[in-house]
């Protein structure tokens, strides 16, 4: 008996598939993939846009409060400087003047002096909303007359490119500090004039308010002598050598200035009129004078014999920064 051994079959092979994509399948999924792309920056773009403006504003109103407090602060060292320059204490702030592809290349520092009156870093506000870098525009100093009185000032401006990253062509600070912001260009203007002219009526009422104390001071000591003598000079309680004499109120509590204009602090004759430190102290950071003895005002020593009899004056004054004085005389009244 034969035995026959079935042979095994060979092993069925299968097909195998290539990995990858084909060339018309991946163009388009190269196409669908750019629709779609474009379709999110579509939806997205108004988004960017608009939240990139609302940081922006929020920056230039904290730069505005930031320049405004170094200028109110530093107004000396401001107005100072000539040139195109933004001087305080903490340092120099620069013009940054947009290049050729209307872009403001602006170094970190920049806003360095600002930096106590800033609520975030001062290389954090130094761009704009959208990450681009800020322009700095400030004009040489200007000087204003009013009232016969004349002041220096500066004018600065900070601009952001907008959403399109480039200053306009239009965007400009003017010599006389008028900004003109072209495209989609945003910016702010310190407006040295206002400010230093708001310093001044500043100045004026505290001049106001010591005239006022002066004033009531002489009517209370004239009321207070027994025999009303109006041949006294109640400003100041001794002559202009600090010796008493029968001419002037050797009862009361104002020294004498010894004939000249002098700090109103001197011998605390600021605390006589209720006037605190600050009351007597202008915005440049200077005091207030008073002058009750000098030939300016009418006083028994006077060099000049019309000016040695009632009523007598007193003056009030303190020196700009640009020399101009502001002063009020004050009249004893009886």
């Amino acid at each position: 008996m034969s035995t026959f051994l079935a042979r095994p079959h060979p092993p069925r092979r299968t097909r195998r598939h290539q990995a990858g994509f084909s060339l018309p399948e991946m163009m388009v999924a190269m196409a669908l993939a750019a629709l779609f792309m474009s379709t999110i920056t579509d939806a997205l773009n108004p988004a960017l846009a608009f939240f990139g403006k609302q940081d922006t504003t929020a920056k230039l109103a904290d730069l505005r409060m930031a320049l405004e407090s170094a200028y109110k602060e530093d107004v000396k060292l401001v107005d100072a400087a000539a040139g195109a320059v933004f001087t305080v204490t903490a340092g120099v702030i620069s013009p940054v003047a947009p290049n050729a592809n209307g872009r403001c290349a602006t170094p970190a520092t920049t806003f360095a002096p600002l930096a106590r009156y800033l609520p975030s870093s001062s290389a954090a506000s130094a761009t704009d909303g959208w990450g681009q870098g800020l322009c700095v525009y400030i004009t040489t100093r200007q000087s204003w007359t009013v009232n016969g009185l004349t002041y220096p000032y500066h004018t600065i401006a900070v601009v952001s490119a907008g959403y399109d990253g480039a200053v306009d062509a239009a965007t400009a600070l003017s010599a006389a500090g008028i900004l003109t912001l072209g495209g989609d260009d945003k910016g702010i203007v310190i407006d040295g004039r206002k400010l230093v002219g708001d310093l001044v009526n500043t100045a004026m009422e505290q001049i106001s308010r010591a005239s006022t104390a002066l004033a009531s001071y002489f009517v209370t000591r004239y009321q207070s002598n027994p025999s009303r003598d109006m041949g006294v000079d109640y400003f100041a309680r001794t002559n202009r050598a600090g010796a008493v004499s029968a001419e002037f109120d050797s009862a009361g509590s104002m020294p004498s200035t010894g004939g000249a204009a002098v700090p109103i602090t001197n011998g605390q004759a600021h605390t006589v009129l209720g006037l605190s430190v600050a009351d007597v102290t202008d915005p440049w950071g200077g005091t207030l004078l008073l002058d009750n003895s000098s030939d300016a005002v009418r006083n028994p020593q006077n060099a000049t014999a019309s000016m040695r009899s009632p009523g007598y004056t007193a003056r009030i004054s303190t020196t700009l920064p640009s020399g101009s004085v502001l002063e009020r005389t004050v009249v004893g009244s009886y």
